[in-house]
């Protein structure tokens, strides 16, 4: 499994620089219509899932194949079903995050389990961008009522934390021992 990860660590990457150009667009946008923002998270999620799914596949990891099942049908819901999306916005994503943090978490574990040894250098990122989903998820459930600007605001600020934390991660994927 380390070997498979260690290989493909630029795809953890490239799902964390997604994340952060999502972040950085919701952040620069967040006056656009409903529409806009809709479309925007469901390709955000597609793509995600794309990477996410593709990594789960390149080293047999379950979890996180799961992980990209579930983003990838959040966003083609979002970008196949608009006016349903519409309704249904801060539902998919407090759905989205949730489910994807837990994933993390688990994965984290299944992480931890097969180290078998002392920590691997930065596998507590993935622990904490599943924790963090998690609150991320807790957040906007309490505050999907509010204003566009705020909502997306929240959003842009868990795409660029977790993105940052993605992208850390696969740089210490990247330095890990062969022989772990």
């Amino acid at each position: 499994m380390f070997d498979q990860l260690i290989n493909r660590w630029w795809i953890i990457g490239a799902r964390g620089v997604v994340a952060v150009a999502f972040g950085i667009a919701a952040f620069l946008a967040p006056n656009r219509t409903l529409t806009y923002l809709v479309s925007l998270f469901g390709l955000f999620a597609l793509a995600d899932a794309i990477f996410t799914v593709g990594a789960g596949l390149a080293t047999n990891w379950l979890s996180l194949f799961l992980e990209g099942i579930v983003g990838g049908a959040i966003g083609l819901l979002t970008l196949f079903f608009p006016e349903a999306a519409h309704m249904w916005f801060a539902y998919f994503i407090v759905a989205w995050a949730l489910v994807t943090g837990a994933l993390e978490l688990s994965g984290a574990y299944t992480l931890r389990a097969a180290a078998k040894g002392p920590l691997v250098k930065g596998e507590w990122l993935l622990a904490t961008g599943g924790g963090i989903s998690i609150v991320f998820g807790g957040i906007v459930a309490a505050q999907a009522t509010t204003e566009v600007v705020t909502f997306m605001w929240t959003i842009a600020s868990y795409a660029l934390v977790s993105g940052a934390l993605l992208v850390a991660l696969a740089f210490n994927i990247r330095t890990w021992p062969r022989t772990v």
